[in-house]
């Protein structure tokens, strides 16, 4: 709610962006100047606009800010700048569970604290243009969380290698040389999605329902005679052999006596063998003629249960090939969400899922990307609260993110924005009381953000503490002024550049082994 109120005695010290509170009788209620003028009837009279917030309830030691007002203030109402002691008890320390991520804009002694507990159970999420310091907010809120919470079980999708570093020893980071997804983990729309190429879409469905009978012949031979076999479904965790997924298709294709119906099954058989030999596949097919039951392994690793001294786990996705990269998302997902569905919910520790790009996998437009990623990642948006199950979405451009997703999170930080239909749609998601600030978006320095929602008292421009060297995301932009006033790249960066992209591989060990 806005009012606009004589400045009175405190017109001189005022400033746009400033917290006043405003006496009236028995209460002390707070809000932000939104602007300055002169009364037109009264020109030595300034008058102030003022985003009222909430109140301020009992006095001394026992004072307690609230959201929202009770009463609005009359207009003779003294109004006053708020002191030290009006700002402890508004901003607070976010409690017993609360941590520091930055000072206050208008005050850089202040530090400014958000309460875990309800920015993680209510989800949360960081919007901000490339150059606004996001990927170091996303380190700096991660490392203060785990520095607080060395127990914790936080999953960090990293389409582009950026966090490998930024957490030492303290994570553990899986990328392509030592993902291990065996293709049996793929539920059919994934598998559809990996496999069916080519051809009218009369004959990709027809690849998919061949598909889905192979897929769950295979699983039910796996598991044998002991299991009954409508227990297993195409989409049933169990394991099974390629081997038996291409002996099906053979034996199903064998049984036609028209060349041309034998076509998708062709398809699909080739594209198995294709995807075998082609290294950028092999976290896939690694075991071919050899299928352990590796899924309680694989979620140990994945959600650092136990955490052993490793309570992130970094899934780096600049590696894979980048038309699955959006079925490796939907696969973590939706195994991280199952996971916590069936697990015991006494004894499930709260998980974490930091989703970087969002908007590639949780786009606005329907029609953009994998199906079943968005939905993957919307249900949990809509359901991970339930079951422990929480999500921040990192995005450079909201407006083409899931407003549908966006909604789900209880808190905001917004940080720099050039781009008008994103600072549009970042108004449109915030609360009320933080609409006066959505002017200055497309000013705030890089490492400024405001902060609103369930984890804060009420929105606030913070600037993001420093991050030490050694602990940035590896983000930057290129020094070009630098670089480009000696020649460092020769003959030898050429060849090993070459070799890399050969070997499809970062890592001089994985290359040594191959040799």
């Amino acid at each position: 709610m806005t009012v606009v109120l004589d400045a009175g005695a405190a017109a001189n010290a005022l400033r746009v962006g400033d917290m006043v509170k405003v006496r009236d009788e028995s209460l002390v209620i707070v809000g932000n100047v939104s602007s300055l003028s002169y009364d037109q009837a009264t020109p030595d009279r300034r008058l102030a606009v003022v985003d009222l917030l909430g109140e301020i309830v009992g006095s001394g030691p026992q004072a307690t800010f609230q959201r929202g007002i009770s009463r609005y203030p009359a207009w003779s109402s003294a109004m006053f700048a708020a002191d030290g002691d009006d700002l402890t008890v508004v901003y607070g320390t976010g409690g017993a569970s609360g941590i520091r991520v930055g000072s206050l804009y208008h005050d850089a002694d202040r530090p400014a604290f958000v309460k875990t507990d309800d920015l993680l159970a209510k989800h949360f999420a960081i919007l901000g243009s490339t150059g606004s310091g996001k990927s170091c907010a996303v380190t700096l809120l991660l490392s203060s969380i785990i520095e607080r919470h060395p127990n914790a079980h936080v999953i960090l999708l990293d389409p582009h290698n950026e966090y490998a570093g930024a957490f030492g020893e303290i994570a553990e980071n899986i990328n392509v040389d030592n993902l291990r997804l065996p293709f049996w983990l793929f539920d059919l729309e994934e598998a559809v999605r990996v496999l069916v190429r080519g051809g009218s879409q009369y004959e990709q469905e027809s690849q998919a329902l061949i598909l889905k009978d192979v897929m769950t012949r295979a699983r039910r031979a796996f598991a044998g005679s002991g299991v009954t076999s409508s227990a297993i479904s195409v989409d049933t965790p169990v394991p099974y052999r390629i081997p038996d997924l291409v002996r099906f298709l053979n034996e199903s294709m064998g049984r036609l006596d028209k060349a041309d119906t034998s076509m998708p099954y062709l398809r699909l058989r080739t594209r198995l063998e294709s995807l075998r030999d082609d290294r950028r596949f092999a976290f896939m097919f690694t075991d071919w003629f050899d299928t352990p039951d590796c899924l309680s392994e694989l979620m140990g690793r994945v959600l650092r249960i136990p955490v052993g001294s490793k309570p992130i786990s970094i899934i780096d996705l600049s590696g894979l090939p980048s038309e699955i990269t959006d079925v490796v998302v939907s696969l973590s997902c939706r195994m991280i969400f199952d996971f916590a569905l069936w697990s015991d919910r006494r004894n499930m520790p709260p998980l974490l899922i930091v989703c970087e790009e969002a908007h590639r996998y949780v786009p606005s437009d329907e029609r953009i990307g994998f199906a079943a990623t968005s939905r993957a990642i919307t249900r949990i948006a809509k359901e991970g609260r339930k079951y422990g199950v929480s999500l921040a979405l990192v995005s450079q451009r909201p407006s083409e993110l899931s407003a549908d997703a966006l909604s789900q999170c209880g808190t905001v930080f917004a940080l720099r924005m050039a781009n008008e239909p994103d600072q549009k749609f970042v108004e449109r998601v915030l609360p009320e009381a933080a609409h006066g600030m959505v002017d200055s978006l497309q000013n705030l320095r890089t490492q400024d953000t405001i902060i609103s929602g369930e984890a804060v008292g009420l929105p606030m421009r913070v600037r993001f503490d420093d991050l030490a060297a050694e602990r940035r995301p590896h983000s930057e932009s290129a020094h070009f002024s630098e670089s480009w006033q000696n020649e460092r790249a020769g003959e030898a960066f050429r060849d090993d550049a070459i070799r890399r992209w050969r070997m499809q591989s970062r890592h001089e060990e994985l290359e040594d082994a191959l040799k």
